[in-house]
């Protein structure tokens, strides 16, 4: 995972006061629960005392208290409470349960993937969609979160595994694509069109463009396609582990002003994209490794999005400082390897 960023990683409604409830993410067991003021709190799923799981327990006077052996702890991870001391007696400072900083934005839940700190950065979620009415589902899928990512960003695929929905026409030709990163943040303009003879143009080729991004991704995990000014999908890709990815996917739109109406429409939306996805993980699943990275595969120039979130990922996994001051020509290499020689 990428250090020192907010994941999303559950849809607010997963967790409800009164109840720890125990999810898997970033690789870790970890138990969800509010505290008295209804905060989210967000611990590893262990208790320090004899090892067992703390999401079997209950919530006490606004702390969780493990199953086992009644230890009740706060939202710090303090152990505040142990019966068989007293509840005046010793609370040593061993008994205490790693916590993981948490937000609650936007209908969702963010874990921070880093070390606490005194200030944060922003939340990463895109700035335009507060107007907007949205309905929800959510998807397993058995890969590793990369390659969610990289199918959301693989333009050239979509009239060969998507024929008889999105890839209707036969627009292989890629030209392009123009694409940007800037700020932790790609965008994609698509330019695909039937193949009449003609070469595609290569990404330094395509001149800037005068309208709005059709793909839009945020590091860590969040995609957004936009179908126009009045509908959008949203994709987050939260990470389970190595091997696991739960997709928390949205239709969010604002063309219709009764929220009722709205949401029905968000919800008959959500039908057409299950389809979409079934046909999408038919082809990710069969690809390895799970795992994505510029050494699994090779690329073309279509696949400058795919190639360039991958580039970056790996500077932001080492740290690694990039100028980006013409985002759109920035070189795509893999250790001095062109990623798409000729």
């Amino acid at each position: 995972m990428i250090p020192n960023m907010w994941y999303a990683v559950l849809e607010s409604k997963e967790v409800k006061p009164g109840k720890p409830v125990a999810f898997k993410r970033l690789n870790e067991e970890m138990v969800f629960w509010c505290d008295k003021a209804g905060k989210i709190v967000a611990m590893r799923d262990i208790c320090p005392h004899r090892q067992s799981k703390l999401s079997p327990g209950k919530i006490v006077d606004g702390n969780i208290q493990c199953h086992f052996h009644g230890f009740q702890y706060d939202r710090e991870g303090a152990c505040q409470l142990i019966p068989a001391n007293g509840r005046n007696g010793p609370k040593p400072k061993i008994f205490q349960c790693k916590i993981f900083p948490v937000q609650e934005a936007f209908g969702l839940i963010w874990v921070w993937n880093g070390e606490p700190r005194e200030e944060y950065p922003p939340l990463p979620f895109f700035d335009d969609l507060d107007d907007y009415t949205y309905a929800s589902f959510q998807k397993h899928w058995d890969v590793h979160y990369t390659r969610v990512i990289e199918g959301q960003l693989d333009i050239s695929h979509l009239p060969f595994v998507h024929p008889n929905t999105i890839g209707r026409g036969q627009q292989t030709l890629v030209n392009g694509p123009y694409t940007t990163l800037e700020n932790d943040k790609i965008r994609v303009w698509v330019s695909n069109q039937p193949d009449a003879g003609l070469p595609a143009l290569k990404p330094s080729e395509v001149p800037p463009q005068n309208r709005a991004p059709d793909l839009l991704f945020n590091y860590p995990n969040i995609w957004q396609l936009r179908l126009g000014e009045g509908i959008r999908n949203l994709i987050i890709s939260a990470p389970i582990d190595d091997d696991n990815t739960m997709l928390y996917v949205r239709t969010y739109q604002n063309s219709v002003g009764i929220p009722f109406v709205g949401r029905l429409i968000a919800v008959m939306s959500n039908q057409f994209n299950k389809l979409v996805l079934s046909e999408d993980y038919a082809i990710t699943v069969t690809q390895t490794p799970k795992k994505g990275g510029l050494d699994a595969g090779n690329f073309i120039p279509g696949d400058r999005p795919i190639a360039l979130y991958l580039q970056h990922r790996n500077h932001l996994m080492t740290g690694e400082k990039v100028n980006y001051e013409q985002p759109e020509q920035q070189s795509l290499s893999d250790n001095g390897r062109e990623l798409w020689p000729g």
